[in-house]
């Protein structure tokens, strides 16, 4: 077979484009036809509705036919966004209008809109470190300066964030957004307390500046009472609330929102495509999620919460004589490791390539630097029984790794 050779394009690149251009993209580790997949946060295939989206897509198609298949309203399909307000009611009390909602396609594209609504290259942002790396993937395609905030139980350490916002306005600069995964944070896991979320409402009203709120896995929540969203709190109009049906539904749904003020949603419609997001499977989704969404998402959290136990009883059993520190999420899909000290990364990616379990390092997670200590497991693809043996087999690979 013959390849046709591509043109030189580097120097035709947009300045977009050319921000990290030939740097490597961290994320999890290559594994060869991995047994333990633990490297992304999958949803599990077993607990896909298929049956009940085949008949809801007839039940759809019947019902209205050929307004399924042309364009549709640039804010997306109506439904869909009464349905989002139907599910902030329903899971956290929050009561929006379908005004507030601007269909994306998938919350990384819902994130990318908000983004390039108020992001130049050089403006200030601040975000958690660690935070999840799909995120900074997209925030450093638009070029800001990114501060960074730890993460604690609490979440967010807005003591930090107070002073990123001080530095800057003695600089006289101003953070453009305040970018906080609330409920089980991913990489970390905790949620963000009610006390802080009160206080990022209050540090963005004193600074001049937004909070872009990521809640990918607030459904999915196996033990603990829900916290107000941040959106929910604010009295300012200054939170835009980020959402998605991929880990309620299907990630191939390709399906997320913003939640913002209505007058605000414009500067996301700017850089959307025409005619809506997918107004076809828009259609599928609601019809479905109409009649099963509360039964559903019940039945995902008993089969989440079953992973996460049997991960968590697979490492105890044996680092339990170590210094090592394991996360325990309240929901989500992820597990975070703080390595025993002493232990050789290397050595330890060299292990479990052989024993063919795969994870994500740390240091993808932080804007910054950092993180080599640090390891992050996904419990949500694999079964229970091998959430169990992955973990142990991940666990003695850490045993084996240390110097």
């Amino acid at each position: 077979m013959t390849t046709t050779p591509t043109a030189r394009f580097e120097h035709l690149l947009s300045s977009r484009a050319l921000i990290g251009w030939g740097a490597p993209v961290a994320t999890a580790r290559p594994v060869a036809s991995p047994l333990y997949e633990f490297g992304g946060g999958y949803p599990d295939p077993a607990s896909f509705p298929y049956d009940d989206m085949v008949e809801a897509t007839a039940r759809m198609m019947k019902a209205e036919g050929a307004q399924a298949l042309t364009y549709g309203d640039p804010q997306g399909y109506r439904g869909l966004r009464e349905l989002v307000c139907h599910k902030y009611r329903v899971f956290e009390g929050l009561e929006v209008t379908p005004e507030n909602i601007f269909v994306a396609n998938g919350s990384g594209h819902a994130l990318s809109l908000a983004f390039s609504a108020f992001v130049d290259p050089g403006d200030p942002i601040i975000c958690e470190a660690p935070t999840f790396s799909g995120s900074l993937n997209n925030i450093r395609r638009h070029g800001p300066e990114i501060l960074d905030a730890p993460v604690d139980a609490d979440g967010m350490v807005t003591r930090v964030v107070r002073e990123r916002l001080e530095g800057l306005k003695r600089q006289g600069r101003r953070c453009k957004l305040i970018y906080t995964i609330v409920n089980f944070q991913n990489p970390a896991g905790p949620d963000l307390s009610l006390r802080r979320r009160q206080e990022l409402v209050q540090l963005a009203e004193e600074h001049d500046t937004f909070i872009l709120e990521d809640d990918a896995y607030g459904e999915l929540r196996f033990e603990g009472e829900p916290k107000p969203p941040v959106y929910a709190l604010d009295r300012g109009g200054r939170v835009i609330r980020a959402g998605t049906l991929s880990k309620i539904l299907g990630a191939g749904v390709r399906l997320g929102w913003l939640c913002a003020p209505r007058a605000m949603l414009p500067a996301f419609q700017g850089f959307n495509f025409g005619g809506g997001v997918n107004p076809f499977m828009s259609r599928v989704a609601t019809w479905y999620l109409r009649d099963h969404m509360e039964e559903h998402v019940k039945l995902l959290i008993d089969v989440y919460r079953a992973k996460r136990d049997a991960m968590l009883r697979g490492l105890w059993e044996v680092l339990e004589s170590t210094d090592v520190e394991i996360s325990r999420p309240a929901g989500g899909f992820f597990i975070w490791i703080r390595l025993p000290a002493g232990t050789d990364s290397a050595r330890l990616e060299e292990l479990a390539v052989a024993a063919r379990a795969q994870y994500t390092p740390g240091p993808a997670f932080f804007p910054n630097g950092g993180g080599e200590r640090f390891i992050r497991l996904a419990f949500s693809y694999e079964p229970p029984e091998k959430c169990y043996e992955g973990a142990r087999l991940i666990a003695r690979a850490i045993l084996d790794a240390r110097r």
